[in-house]
């Protein structure tokens, strides 16, 4: 709690102002907690703990969650309360075997699934506990070091090259600090902060010593607000969504199907315990208990195995949805490219070569061991990567150095050759000031001109050198051109990720004149928009929705936090699986809001803390592998899946059409001594021994087969699939067009098995035609003679030729058991099931299913004599596979091909159309910016040197970050405003022409999606 006396927290987004506004005549600096500590004695330790228990740590704001609460989380929800239902009902019917494997899924979804993001959780917590950041601080007249998060408004901190701001604060008197915030804000190049400028918590020191006054810490601070709205983003994983769709469905048909089943059971006399028995481990059965612990699985196994790549996956949601991304946002500074300045072709103007240009602009620069300025350590390093230029380098001693500053705009250094005695001074600066100083030549100046209009317009930095000559005179030597360059791997991984269908647009906060250059290096496209689009209603008064200007720009400049989390928004809005890559305070929202977050290599403790995965190794292209196998893991899931929505429609329909088209021919065919069943005991009393007179299984039948099938199945994490060369969507038409057929095919062949041994019971027409009839069996008092033909000789008894009713309920079992887990060989593959082979885990469990089925049913009257079923004979069980495998063969080649023919034929012509508006998109935005690009070049070519004073008399980096620029008048002039010139004029003629081509091909594509519907 505060003091009784503190006065209020100030209002306002950020305390920085209302700390310095309370001024009084006895404290110019502000009274009570809002004061500023004295420069010389810094706060005392006593005002220190006071302020802190005000303000609170100097830390991010985190979600706390009670890991017991947690742990328990993972047993509720949808699919597990399904499961408790079920084990309550198993154990009010003492059905303990079933009760404990029921217990015994639960037990594993719920641990593996907190272990493995547990896990995820303490891999992060570790690299953040790795970087815990400290500061120097002056408390009570000494300086000392301490944790960063036990700062307080109005401390005197000392900020030096390397040190992380640890709090926003103001900087007092001394030299001026140059400060990378690439992290806060995306530019590449450091910013100079001078005395009573406010520097942001989270940016970089990378030149100069000074002390500064905190004035906002924690949540008040830049870097706090955007964990904020961090903070207000809520996620639910795509997969759960559809895990959610795909139970409700299956339940709601199994709850449907198998209440019918009960009414029928019961009209027909069956006892309601055994009824209620029967019912609910069919329900047990059919839906699908196992799915999540599955699915969990196979993503725990991917997890693991993208850690080893150097992919720390925080949630195991987002391996599904990465699976499934369509559309990447790539932060630039760090992520694309490297974050360091790289010299390009300089243009040489004096009587000098190209090396030798680079060796003056070196002397200009100021040479350290360490703290170097970005463009100093550039042009230094480069002159040095030759050894020859490098010792001519030391030849030369410092005499004076003249640093840059915003009114010279230049650097001048007063240098000696040390073996010829020479002096002379050298200058690297904005080119306008330096070719001031030469006095050049008018085509000297319209060609130094032209040239540095071109590189702004790419985005790249230019810097004019000169020389003094040995008159003392300043001669013109030519312009520099600095950028920072891609990656080298970034190009061909984002050649990559469009390949396998993923587009990718930049998202920076840097200048917009700079992300073009770097889109066209990168073949990203050149539609860069800025972020006035988010703040002026040009867009809405040209009637496009803000939707699709996001939708079709290839990227976004001189962005903030805001505008990347809307960024992100409106994609997903426009039904993108959106992923979002970045490493500073200012992607933290985006980097939440998106449904696959990726902190890159050395991101800030906010990106990671936001994201749902992190990147250990540097840059784009382990994004990529991380994408292929998130596709491999989606696959498994998938094929899961399908078996086991055909795997329900089988048993549920299989028993359903059982109970209603078979039920006479049960009673008919088998006499009732042969269809006595035993009692059973349950909570509520005792069923009695009955004949049956509908087709029922046993209960631990239907939990045999649920638990050898669904046990086993979990093998499939390991299953050897290939990664799609598309991104992934729960295509749930498909998905469940693919498992009905499957399913259909599942039900017509164990109905059609069922039917054969109906028909090769005693009291059948075969039976009746060797006079097995129902009085015979009562009386024995005929003598049959043994049935004869295919079916009698491979299924009857070698004395009657018929079957018994118990060993029809164990070739019905084998049936089911085996068709059912041969259908995860169809489920897992387009084309035929021998096109690839099997993981070995998934081989051996298949192996393992068939021997155990098979040795059940050889010998299930040993077994259990309660069971109501009898072990087959080898003839009997080489029927059933020979029956199996013809079914699967027409299931696998036949109706599954014809399944996914048909769907591919109808759904891939509206996606061809969508993919050439696309590319069509792509072309015109392509020619849009080359034509406009050589129709400005051609205005600077003609204006010359007119252009010189209107390009660089405010001394900015380049134009395109200057209203009323060349850049912005031509700009206007090209969407219509003003006089356009004849090109301008056939230029909108080209461009109408294609947008009306654009807008033909949406409205196929509306079309198609329509008829899709």
């Amino acid at each position: 709690m505060a003091p009784a006396d503190a006065p209020p927290l100030p209002d306002g987004n950020n305390l920085s102002e209302s700390l310095l506004s309370r001024p009084s005549a006895a404290n110019p600096e502000g009274t009570g907690y809002n004061s500023m500590a004295p420069v010389a004695t810094g706060l005392t330790e006593a005002e220190a703990a006071e302020r802190l228990v005000f303000f609170g740590r100097n830390a991010l704001e985190e979600k706390k969650t009670n890991v017991f609460l947690k742990f328990l989380g993972y047993f509720w929800g949808p699919m597990p309360i399904m499961i408790w239902i079920a084990s309550i009902i198993e154990l009010i019917n003492e059905s303990w075997p079933d009760l404990g494997v029921l217990l015994l899924l639960q037990l594993i979804n719920g641990l593996v699934g907190f272990v493995e993001e547990k896990n995820a959780g303490n891999a992060i917590a570790a690299l953040k506990a790795s970087l815990t950041p400290k500061c120097t601080v002056k408390r009570e007249g000494r300086w000392k070091n301490m944790d960063a998060s036990l700062l307080v408004p109005g401390d005197v901190i000392n900020l030096k090259l390397g040190d992380i701001m640890p709090a926003d604060c103001k900087l007092l008197e001394g030299a001026p600090l140059s400060v990378d915030q690439a992290a806060l804000t995306g530019e590449s190049l450091p910013v100079t902060l001078y005395p009573g400028d406010f520097g942001k918590m989270g940016a970089t020191v990378k030149r100069g010593e000074l002390e500064a006054h905190v004035t906002a810490t924690g949540k008040n601070t830049f870097f706090g607000k955007a964990a904020a709205m961090v903070n207000s983003v809520e996620n639910v994983s795509r997969f759960q969504k559809v895990l959610f769709k795909i139970s409700m469905c299956l339940l709601a048909l199994a709850i449907v199907v198998v209440t019918t089943i009960m009414i029928i059971l019961l009209s027909e006399g069956v006892n309601l315990l055994r009824t209620l028995a029967i019912c609910v481990v069919l329900m047990v059965s059919s839906i699908p208990i196992a799915m999540q612990v599955v699915s969990t699985s196979t993503m725990a196994v991917g997890a693991r195995k993208l850690a080893d790549m150097g992919v720390i996956v925080a949630r195991l949601g987002a391996i599904e949805e990465m699976a499934g991304m369509n559309m990447l946002c790539s932060d630039k500074t760090g992520t694309l490219t490297q974050n360091k300045l790289k010299l390009y072709e300089p243009i040489v103007v004096g009587d000098v070569t190209a090396r030798e240009l680079i060796f003056y602009a070196a002397l200009a620069a100021k040479r350290m061991e360490e703290g170097q300025d970005a463009i100093d350590f550039c042009v230094t390093k480069d002159c040095q990567s030759e050894p020859e230029m490098a010792k001519r380098l030391e030849d030369f001693e410092e005499l004076e150095f003249v640093p840059f500053d915003p009114t010279s705009k230049k650097t001048v250094a007063t240098v000696k050759s040390l073996s010829t005695g020479k002096v002379f001074k050298t200058c690297k600066g904005m080119c306008n000031i330096v070719l001031d100083m030469c006095d050049p030549s008018e085509a000297t100046r319209i060609r130094v001109v032209g040239a540095v209009q071109e590189l702004a317009d790419r985005g790249y930095r230019a810097l004019g050198v000169a020389k003094t000559n040995d008159a003392g005179e300043w001669v013109f030597l030519g312009v520099l051109s600095l950028f920072d360059p891609p990656r080298e791997d970034t190009k061909e991984t984002i050649h990559k990720a469009v390949s396998m269908g993923i587009q990718v647009k930049m998202v920076t906060g840097d200048q917009t004149a700079i992300a073009k250059e770097t889109c066209r290096s990168l073949g990203m496209g050149t539609g860069i928009l800025d972020s006035s689009v988010f703040t002026t209603g040009e867009i809405e008064d040209r009637g496009a929705s803000m939707h699709d200007i996001v939708k079709d720009a290839h990227g976004f400049a001189e962005v903030y936090p805001e505008h990347k989390f809307k960024i992100v928004k409106m994609l997903m809005d426009s039904g993108y699986t959106c992923g979002m890559t970045g490493d500073g305070v200012n992607d933290a929202p985006a980097l939440k809001r998106a449904q696959i977050g990726i902190a890159v290599e050395g991101a800030t403790d906010a990106a990671r803390a936001a994201a749902d995965i992190v990147l250990t190794d540097p840059g784009l292209k382990t994004i990529i592998d991380a994408i292929w196998r998130a596709r491999k893991i989606f696959a498994r899931v998938r094929n899961y899946c399908i078996y086991r929505i055909s795997a329900t429609l089988q048993l549920v329909f299989f028993f359903f059409f059982a109970v209603v088209g078979f039920k006479s021919s049960v009673q008919q065919n088998f006499p009732d001594s042969m269809r006595e069943v035993a009692a059973a005991k349950t909570l509520f009393g005792e069923s009695p021994e009955e004949a049956e007179t509908v087709f029922t299984l046993p209960v631990m039948a239907l939990v045999a087969i649920t638990l050898l099938n669904d046990g086993l199945i979990i093998s499939i994490c390991k299953d050897k699939v290939v990664a799609a060369q598309k991104p992934q969507e729960w295509e749930l038409k498909e998905i469940f067009s693919v498992a009905c057929a499957l399913g259909f095919c599942l039900i017509v062949e164990n109905c059609s098995l069922l039917l054969v041994g109906l028909n090769a019971g005693p009291g059948a027409i075969a039976g009746d035609s060797c006079g097995q009839d129902q009085r015979w069996y009562d009386e024995g008092t005929a003598d049959p003679t043994p049935c004869t033909g295919f079916v009698a000789d491979w299924l009857g008894d070698d004395k009657l030729g018929t079957i018994t009713y118990r060993e029809l309920k164990t070739l019905s079992y084998l049936s089911l058991s085996v068709s059912g887990f041969m259908t995860v060989l169809a489920g897992r593959t387009r084309g035929p099931f021998f096109e690839r082979r099997m993981g070995y885990l998934l081989m051996s469990a298949t192996v393992v299913a068939f021997i155990v089925t098979t040795t059940l049913a050889l010998n299930i009257s040993n077994i259990s004599s309660d069971l109501d079923m009898d072990s087959l004979r080898g003839k009997q069980v080489a029927f059933v596979w020979g029956f199996v495998v013809i079914g699967f063969l027409i299931q696998d080649l036949i109706v599954k091909r014809a399944v996914y023919f048909a769907y591919d034929w109808y759904y891939n012509s509206a996606a061809e159309l969508k993919n050439g508006v696309d590319y069509m998109h792509a072309i015109v935005s392509n020619q849009i910016e080359e034509e406009r690009l050589t129709m400005r070049r051609t205005s600077v070519s003609a204006n010359g040197g007119k252009m010189a004073g209107m390009i660089f008399a405010d001394g900015g980096a380049g134009p395109a970050s200057r209203p009323g620029s060349a850049y912005e008048r031509f700009s206007h002039r090209a969407s219509g405003v003003g006089k356009r010139s004849a090109s301008e004029i056939l230029m909108e003629k080209k461009l109408l022409k294609l947008e009306e081509e654009i807008a033909f091909l949406r409205e196929e594509v509306s079309r198609k999606k329509d008829k899709k519907k």
